[in-house]
Formats: structure tokens, sequence, C-alpha cells
């Protein structure tokens, strides 16, 4: 049986990703001739290119990727196995799989193919190979139409807040203190991986403060559907949250990302990967959290893009927010921020199981109604605006089987036109985590 259409397209996009990284001018002009003779169609001038640029010393993942992607299209199905069999060693291993998986339908060796795209369809692959790996098992085994898969992973960590935030986020405590995490996340694939179930579980526990205990709860359904030249995911969840105990926020969340299958920065710059989304929400405050009752909309976009070792992502969102703020006979708080959000992460695998990292953001807040405080006898109206930068470093490294050490250290910084919401913080964290 063939692959789809859409799973060649998947493999292909590879072809758009090169690795600018040689020092040789020759290799790096056989290179990007090799991205240019794909994009017009001319296969055979596209490997010769990548061939050469091989022989001179290239042998980059993304290289192996495109050279194997021209043999897979060539017809040349040994030469594919071979590169991409090569691609097994490194953090590329899940596209690898599922690659091999549609060379082996090409050979006409079912079971090796569906041997290949049950491990694409494991826990460790992204949401996207997994998906499609889904699909091909279900396209050569019908009897699965009706079967279900979960992947999922837990998480255990404890660190040190030297300024507990209070309830929301944006406000400190000027309390320190050490913490435990315990973060849950599964997901559940019904019949050919289209539809799915997910649930997440969250809680941090402050030993010494427990009144700054907070916890989360999230329940949900997706669908995966393709549209136009790319995917969209819908998304309904339900969500709970409670601070010190007490019942905080209630939501219902619908939300929609959209993928294709080629980003437009693809034209400034190959390789790139992109999605847009949005969201809106209905929430309900706790008995004591009243404020916080109204509406949430966001939108937001996002880029990333693979060079050799390194991954590099981009991101805004905005935030509109329409709350019943808090009002009494001489004070009003607002809690219903417009905001804007630039982040930006760049990671470095600097081996099959260790990653560096680092990641930041800044984050505008703009609230829509003048603030009324009580300062002496007089009564003060200030409009509240944040600048809020977050920066965070982070390493990976992978134990054996499903194991995962992590550590992160950031650090926030919020300026506020108010005082009281001015705030510097800083949090390390270590943790284990294991795929399932």
């Amino acid at each position: 049986m063939r692959p789809s259409g859409s799973a060649i397209l998947f493999v292909a996009l590879m072809i758009l990703a090169p690795a600018l990284v040689a020092e040789e001018p020759g290799v790096r002009a056989d290179f990007e001739s090799g991205v240019s003779a794909f994009d017009e169609g001319d296969l055979s001038t596209a490997r010769a290119h990548f061939e050469r640029a091989r022989d001179a010393g290239l042998n980059t993942p993304s290289l192996l990727y495109n050279l194997g992607v021209v043999y897979f299209r060539l017809g040349q199905y040994e030469s594919a196995e071979a590169v991409f069999l090569e691609l097994l060693g490194t953090r590329h291993a899940p596209l690898a799989r599922y690659n091999l998986g549609l060379v082996m339908q090409e050979k006409g060796q079912d079971d090796a193919a569906h041997q290949w795209f049950e491990q694409a369809a494991g826990p460790d692959s992204p949401e996207k190979v997994r998906a499609l790996a889904l699909r091909q098992l279900d396209r050569t085994d019908p009897d699965r139409s009706g079967d279900t898969s979960g992947s999922g992973y837990l998480l255990a960590a404890g660190g040190y807040d030297d300024n507990i935030a209070g309830a929301p986020d944006d406000a400190s405590s000027n309390q320190a203190g050490a913490f435990a995490d315990l973060l849950a996340v599964g997901n559940l694939r019904i019949g050919s991986g289209d539809f799915g179930l997910h649930g997440i579980a969250y809680t941090r526990q402050y030993p010494g403060d427990t009144e700054f205990d907070n916890s989360f709860l999230s329940t949900g359904a997706s669908w995966l559907k393709d549209v136009g030249a790319g995917e969209l995911t819908s998304t309904l969840s339900l969500a709970g949250s409670w601070f010190g105990g007490d019942a905080l926020e209630r939501e219902v969340r619908l939300e929609a990302e959209y993928r294709p299958d080629q980003c437009l920065f693809a034209s400034i710059w190959s390789g790139i990967e992109c999605s847009a989304s949005g969201s809106v929400s209905t929430i309900d405050g706790g008995s004591d959290f009243a404020a916080y009752d109204g509406e949430m909309l966001r939108l937001g976009v996002s880029a990333w893009k693979s060079l050799e070792s390194w991954l590099f992502r981009g991101g805004y969102e905005l935030e509109v927010n329409d709350r019943k703020d808090l009002a009494s006979r001489e004070e009003f708080f607002s809690v219903s921020p417009l905001r804007n959000l630039v982040s930006a992460e760049a990671r470095y695998y600097a081996s099959g199981r260790l990653s560096l990292g680092a990641r930041g953001d800044i984050r505008h807040s703009r609230y829509r109604d003048d603030h009324r405080l009580v300062s002496g006898t007089d009564v003060v109206t200030r409009r509240r605006t944040d600048s809020r930068l977050r920066g965070v470093l982070l390493a990976e490294y992978r134990l054996t089987g499903p194991w995962l050490v992590l550590a992160e250290y950031s650090i926030v910084h919020n300026d506020s036109t108010i005082d009281r919401y001015d705030y510097n913080r800083r949090e390390v964290m270590i943790g284990i985590e294991r795929a399932f």
C-alpha cells in the first residue's frame, strides 16, 4: 500500500531545513543548490548536490534528512533506508522511524513497516509524528479502527522560591520557602488518532507556607482534522484551580490551533514551522475570588526551526480579559488586563541524552480601569501598567529508558506603575520525569 499524499508531504518537509554550518563555501553552495533544485522538482540534480556536499564532509542530520527524502522520492528505497537508519541515534529519531515505515511500505515489507510505525507512535514522539504513525497503522490493519492508544508522563520535582507568588501569580508575598511539585499528563487517542482525550493534574505544595499551596486540574477532548494545506486541532476543555485550599477559578475553554504544512516565513528562511492558535474562555471565580468572574480571549502565533543540534522557537500572544473586578466602598482593583507577550527559546542538544537551553519572555499588561487606592486619608486613582521580564536556564538529561532528569533556574522582574506590584522573584527546581 502506498503512503498517503499527506504522509509523503510530511517527509518532504524536511527538505526545507538547510544546514548552513559548513566552513567550506563550496559545501554550503552545494547544500543550498540541492534545496533549490528540490523546490523546482529536479530531484536528480538535488541528489547530486546533496551527495557532493556529503562527500566533501558535511554529514549533518539536516543533510541526511534531505538526502533520504530525495532517495525516497526517486524510488531508491535501499539508499533511503540506509540514510534514515543513521538518524536513529539523534534527536530526530521519531521522524526517522516514521520515514523508515514509509520506506518499508514501498518495499512491500508490511511487517517491518508496521513495526516502525508502532515505534513512531510511541510516547517519546512528537504529537504530529504520533498522529501520522497511528493513521498508517490504521490503514495497514483495519482491525485497529476501534483501538485506543495512550501516552503521558509523570513529573516529581522540588525546589526553592525566594518570593512566593500570591493569587494570581503577578502578586508577590515577600516570603521564601521550599516547594514540592507533582505533575501528571495523559493523552488517549481513539481509532485513527483524529479524536483524543487528555487530562492534566498539577499541584505545588509549600510545607512551611501552606496558604500558598496551589493545584490545577484539567480534562478535555480534541479533534485533529486536515484543513487546506495543514492540520487543525480543536479542543474543548474544563479546568479548575485552587489556591490555599480554596477554589480559585473554574474555566470552560474552546481552543483551535492550525499548523500549515508550509509556513509563510519559509520563503524568507526555509525550514521554519509555525502555528496559529486562538481560544475563548468563560471563567467563574470561587466564593472568595468572585472578582475573577468573566471571559478571556487569547490569540497567538509561534514559529520554530531546527538547525543541526539547535532548536529555536519564538512566539507572540495577545490576551484580553473582561472580569468582574474587585470593588469596595472606597477602593477598586481591576483584574482585567490586556496583555502582550513575546517569547523566545533556544535549545542545544549536546548529545542524544543531554540538552541545554534558555528561554525568556516580555509581558506587558495594561489594566482596563483605574485603580482606586486608599493612601492615608486620601484616595489615589491610578491606571495599573506592568512590564514583566522572565528568564529561564534549563538542562535535561535522559537516563535509561523513559526516565529524564531536569533542572531549571528562573528569575522574574515585574515593574509596575503601582508600587505594591513591583517585585523580583528567583526559583530553582530539580526534578525527575517518566514517560509512558
